[in-house]
């Protein structure tokens, strides 16, 4: 489809990036992650609302949204955490389709609650795919793009699809207090006691944390004799082990210090990962935000898919008409 007129960036806010979901799928082999939504259930009911098919690439910002004028008519929809967007100086509403004219500025501001927020236009945009995918890796320079200063987006078709609608994805996940996590391939490396402390304690979320990984800081863990004796090709640390597969939602614990692995997270290591998050709970961890103290709750892997039934459920009918388009 031909690429037709679309927004220049006017000021990029903190890491924007283009984003599509799933994501880049099928080369984690090779050490290149999925990338793609952090909270992918609020970016694809920003596409639902606009009348996308949920996968199409959007925009993804974090604290600081991005100040965007555009050039031709859109119509647009921010989901996610709750950010004080306007449009020409007047407020601009989240979960809710807004037609937008060229000309006008629509300033994405801070996200006061939560951590990111989507943006997403009729029509999508123009991005060429690479790997199959135009999701952004931002360390690796791989695929779309970190928005810059003065950088325009073409829109794919920015005809304006539905208006009307309201996006019901609640709000729970934007200051949450538990994240629900699974058995792990190395639960058996930590103590009994040093179980009950990662899962069932309190963390904080560190400053130092990314789509790469989130660092939590908290109490100290001890470890199993498994951890303590083991061959000498484990490495010395009692959190080392021979190089590992991570999964997307592995809590890592490098040394004493348990790092979230999300999305854009390394595909192996020589670190253990006791426990792992739910994929339905990865939502949550998109949206946390530092110094915030969050606990993690074991579930079983029956309950793991209930959790994931919903919420796939609700990205497919979480929709409210509000009145006719």
């Amino acid at each position: 489809m031909t690429a037709r007129p679309g927004m220049r960036v006017k000021r990029p806010g903190l890491q924007t990036t283009l984003q599509d979901w799933p994501g880049r799928v099928g080369y984690w082999n090779v050490g290149i992650p999925p990338s793609g939504p952090m909270d992918s259930l609020s970016f694809r009911l920003a596409n639902r609302l606009v009348g996308n098919e949920p996968g199409e690439v959007g925009i993804e910002f974090q604290f600081l949204g991005p100040e965007l004028e555009f050039l031709a008519d859109a119509s647009v929809a921010i989901v996610g955490g709750k950010c004080g967007a306007t449009l020409d100086g007047e407020p601009f509403p989240t979960g809710k389709v807004v037609a937008i004219r060229k000309g006008q500025c629509l300033n994405c501001g801070p996200v006061l609650q939560g951590a990111r927020a989507y943006l997403a236009v009729a029509g999508g945009f123009a991005i060429p795919s690479t790997l199959g995918s135009c999701a952004t890796f931002p360390r690796a320079k791989i695929g779309g793009a970190t928005l810059a200063a003065d950088m325009e987006l073409q829109f794919a078709d920015p005809t304006v699809r539905r208006v009307g609608y309201t996006a019901n994805c609640g709000e729970s996940h934007l200051d949450c207090k538990v994240i629900e996590v699974v058995a792990g391939p190395h639960l058996d490396w930590l103590s009994k006691h040093g179980l009950e402390t990662l899962v069932g304690g309190s963390w904080k979320v560190s400053s130092r944390m990314d789509r790469t990984g989130i660092r939590l800081e908290g109490p100290s863990l001890d470890f199993s004799t498994r951890a303590h004796q083991k061959a000498p090709e484990h490495g010395a640390d009692a959190s080392n082990v021979i190089n590992t597969g991570y999964p997307i939602g592995g809590v890592n614990i490098c040394g004493g210090t348990p790092i979230i692995l999300p999305c854009d997270g390394p595909s192996q290591g020589g670190f253990i990962t006791p426990i792992v998050v739910a994929s339905a709970a990865l939502r949550k961890v998109g949206q946390l935000r530092p110094n915030q103290v969050i606990s993690f709750q074991r579930i079983t892997l029956e309950e793991a898919v209930a959790l994931h039934r919903a919420s796939e459920q609700l990205a497919h009918s979480g929709l409210i008409e509000t009145r006719h388009a």
